[in-house]
């Protein structure tokens, strides 16, 4: 999905918007990661852009037996005239099932789940009630928000309790089983928790 985000200026603009423009080259590579993907944008033109990155903007892998990747830190990218940045985004696995991107994949389109977005945007909004309802050590920093809201994301599109025990025991626990399973038993209430409060507002 698609949204034009019309409240911005002609030199602030939602980094799903860009991808076909004449001014700037948007290029994400992975770096054979599912919780960071590395952004670079050229600037061809006379102007300085504020490229927006926006909760929910969707990285969708051309290859389709591999993950699409969701933002779930917001960002913006201060790009000069004719000059590049980059930038590293924090993302989340859409796809609990499928294989880790590649490292040095190229080939994504952007575009942007508004339900998500929503979704992570009342997390950030309300992180110390959801922390309070949630447990609040799991929120102390960001790699453990980072991983609750990967969590958050998993359930959100309805992935398989097993496939995401599957998934947290190559990609996060080195093969421990038992250890995903605990970390996924201990935190899939909680996320069903969030979500439930998240449905009430």
């Amino acid at each position: 999905m698609v949204l034009s985000l019309g409240l911005f200026s002609q030199t602030e603009k939602a980094i799903f918007e860009l991808y076909d423009s004449s001014d700037l080259d948007v290029r994400a590579k992975s770096n054979g990661s599912f919780e960071s993907i590395d952004l670079s944008i050229d600037n061809f033109s006379n102007k300085s852009y504020n490229v927006i990155v926006p909760l929910g903007t969707f990285l969708i892998n051309r290859d389709t037996t591999e993950q699409n990747l969701v933002v779930v830190f917001y960002d913006n990218i201060m790009v000069k005239p004719n000059s590049k940045s980059s930038e590293i985004l924090g993302v989340a696995c859409a796809d609990a099932g499928k294989k880790v991107p590649k490292k040095n994949r190229t080939t994504w389109d952007f575009g942007y789940d508004a339900s998500i977005g929503l979704l992570l945007e009342f997390y950030f909004d309300n992180q110390t009630m959801i922390a309070l309802a949630t447990g609040n050590e799991h929120h102390e920093t960001q790699l453990k928000r980072h991983r609750f809201l990967q969590m958050c994301v998993w359930v959100y599109y309805d992935a398989d309790k097993k496939k995401i025990i599957d998934f947290a025991t190559k990609y996060l626990f080195d093969g421990d089983k038992e250890a995903a399973t605990n970390y996924v038993d201990f935190y899939y209430p909680l996320v069903v928790t969030f979500l439930d409060i998240y449905k009430q507002f």
